[in-house]
């Protein structure tokens, strides 16, 4: 985010009498901390290990920073496995899965504010909406909602199924309920009567979800196939795009009016408003086994990989234009998984 700061500019009188502009007044991006004008990257760790971090690197590709939390808190340890980062207004909560923690920092600075443990199990991914955190849980199977201001407890809401990734849309919640190629349904959540609004079917393999313009995004793939969902969030009801020659896409996410995906080592990118799955990748990278594209991003015309590098060592982020030339590689933390705009 930026503060914008007007300011009279106090300039040479000769350059002030020649211009014939009436436009005194110069607007300044001030940036709020280090970390602003960015993208945080998330690194897991080896699990049962408390050695995740965030990584930071600028719009511009010209700083880099790895391990935040320790760097600006030395006193204390981020945690087991992050598997996840959201934001609300300056602050950003990072969720720890295997530490069954969800951990505060200033996303300017990146200064621990706090942290919130109670009726976590296993949490997954998180989302802020209407001043309240919902945080999905995969061993209870519930979201649990807390007060993005003071942290507080305030209830959980039984899904009874897989509660992954979670987004908001037109003041619903939407969440995924399949994980590591499973699942074929998005639970539709009403956040004023913390009830289940909806059940939408989907294919099976579901494993992304986004909104965009007042709708929301779900990819699914599966060895049959692979199927992009577009749900309308006044109605809740969906259609379908398919592919049976492009099987198994993961990995979506949008910037601007393009959709982008992955499938192997291809990523894949198509229109907004497209008929048609793309079926052939805009560029490839390097196979690296289960861990390409372990973790991926689109962000600012820029596409971020994360390789897990078989987690026996630093992971490495190589940063993409949109058409797949190479600007940037970086050794991270271990297991980089995501990747998150501070801007």
């Amino acid at each position: 985010m930026k503060l914008k700061n007007l300011y009279l500019g106090i300039i040479a009188s000769t350059f002030l009498f020649a211009s014939c502009s009436n436009d005194d007044n110069t607007e300044i991006d001030t940036p709020l901390g280090a970390y602003d004008n960015g993208v945080f990257i998330t690194n897991e760790g080896n699990f049962g290990t408390p050695n995740a971090s965030v990584s930071f690197i600028s719009n511009d590709l010209l700083t880099f920073q790895n391990d935040l939390f320790a760097l600006v808190n030395p006193s204390k340890v981020l945690g087991d496995v992050a598997q996840s980062m959201s934001f609300a207004d300056e602050k950003a909560f990072i969720v720890l899965n295997n530490s069954n923690e969800v951990k505060i920092v200033n996303r300017y600075t990146f200064e621990s504010l706090g942290s919130i443990t109670e009726k976590l199990k296993n949490p997954r991914y998180s989302t802020v909406l209407n001043g309240k955190l919902y945080v999905t849980n995969s061993i209870s199977k519930e979201v649990t909602v807390y007060d993005a201001k003071t942290y507080a407890y305030l209830a959980s809401i039984p899904v009874g199924k897989t509660v992954e990734k979670i987004i908001s849309a037109n003041g619903k919640l939407y969440i995924t309920n399949g994980a590591f190629g499973s699942g074929s349904n998005v639970t539709v959540i009403d956040p004023a009567t913390n009830l289940i609004a909806k059940t939408i079917v989907v294919e099976k393999g579901v494993n992304s979800i986004e909104a965009k313009d007042g709708n929301v995004y779900v990819l699914c793939g599966s060895s049959e196939k692979s199927a992009l969902f577009t749900i309308d969030s006044k109605s809740d009801t969906s259609t379908v795009i398919e592919s049976t020659k492009l099987t198994g896409a993961l990995n979506m996410d949008i910037d601007g009016n393009k959709i982008y995906y992955t499938k192997g080592t291809g990523v894949y990118v198509m229109d907004l408003k497209a008929t048609t799955l793309t079926e052939t990748p805009l560029f490839s990278v390097t196979d690296s086994s289960w861990s390409t594209f372990y973790g991926f991003g689109v962000i600012d015309d820029k596409i971020y990989s994360g390789d897990a590098n078989g987690f026996t060592s630093s992971g490495i982020v190589t940063v993409y234009s949109n058409i797949g030339a190479v600007l940037k590689t970086v050794d991270v933390g271990v297991g980089p998984n995501g990747f998150y705009s501070s801007n």
